[in-house]
């Protein structure tokens, strides 16, 4: 038996330890064209059969050299084997179902109003405090319209996003009638 828990870590081991130093998907589906083996990883995810495979391997060599019986070791292999699969499957379940993500698209920014934290020009770019994703951020900020010649949005000036160029946003003055007395 000594054979099979050595090909097992030997099999396992490699693949398990390329999902460690590669952050490879817990669910990816190598494999997945290779006939008949598409349906065994859209039920058990790769890094799990990895775990299985690997904790399989190395429980049945370590019981081997403490020398327990050969089917108490094949027996506490594959419990332990399994255990490990299960322990990863529901990790990574887990981490899925709360997994919250902070991506947010230059279209999510359009249309946001926000307060010039540095004046701007149209020499000069300024910098914009805004709430993304529920949090304050800042971002490089530049008129979209010509100023009159020498004119600013002046720090604590309200402006809405009209949209991001590489990176900055292309800002407008917020319209004085809304009430904003700060904006010239």
């Amino acid at each position: 038996m000594s054979w099979l828990y050595a090909f097992m870590l030997a099999a396992g081991a490699p693949v398990l330890l390329w999902f460690v130093f590669s952050g490879g998907d817990a669910d990816m589906d190598a494999g997945a064209e290779v006939d008949g083996l598409g349906d065994v990883f859209s039920v058990i995810p790769l890094s799990s059969i990895a775990f299985i495979a690997t904790f399989f391997g190395a429980t049945g060599l370590v019981s081997e050299w403490l020398g327990t019986g050969t089917v108490f070791t094949l027996i506490l292999a594959v419990v332990v084997g399994v255990l490990a699969g299960a322990l990863n499957s529901a990790a990574f379940a887990f981490l899925r179902r709360t997994e919250a993500s902070s991506d947010v698209s230059d279209r999510d920014i359009e249309g946001t109003i926000a307060t010039v934290s540095l004046a701007m020009s149209n020499e000069h770019r300024g910098r914009i405090v805004l709430p993304v994703a529920g949090a304050r951020s800042q971002m490089t900020a530049a008129p979209i319209d010509p100023l009159e010649d020498g004119r600013t949005i002046e720090a604590g000036a309200r402006v809405i996003v009209v949209r991001v160029e590489g990176g900055v946003a292309m800002v407008t003055r917020l319209d004085p009638e809304l009430g904003d007395p700060r904006l010239e």
